[in-house]
C-alpha cells in the first residue's frame, strides 16, 4: 500500500534556519553554546595535533616516493 502523504525534501539551509530559531529559546541557548564551544575546542585540538604531526609525517612519507 502506498502512502498518500508526500514529504517535502529539506535542504541544509532549512535545517540551519531551524537551528537558529531554536537558539533563540532561552532554555536551549545554554546547551547550544556549551556544545558549540566543546566542539570548537575538540576540533581545534585535533587540527593542532594533526598539523604538529605533519612536520614528521611528510618527510617520512617522502622517502617512499
Amino acid at each position: 500500500m502506498v502512502s498518500s502523504s508526500t514529504t517535502v525534501p529539506r535542504s541544509g539551509v532549512y535545517y540551519f534556519s531551524q537551528g537558529w530559531k531554536l537558539v533563540t529559546l532561552p532554555g536551549i541557548r545554554r546547551f547550544v553554546i556549551l556544545l558549540l564551544l566543546a566542539n570548537i575546542v575538540l576540533m581545534g585540538g585535533a587540527f593542532w595535533w594533526l598539523f604538529t604531526q605533519l612536520d614528521a609525517w611528510i618527510p617520512a612519507l617522502m622517502i617512499h616516493v
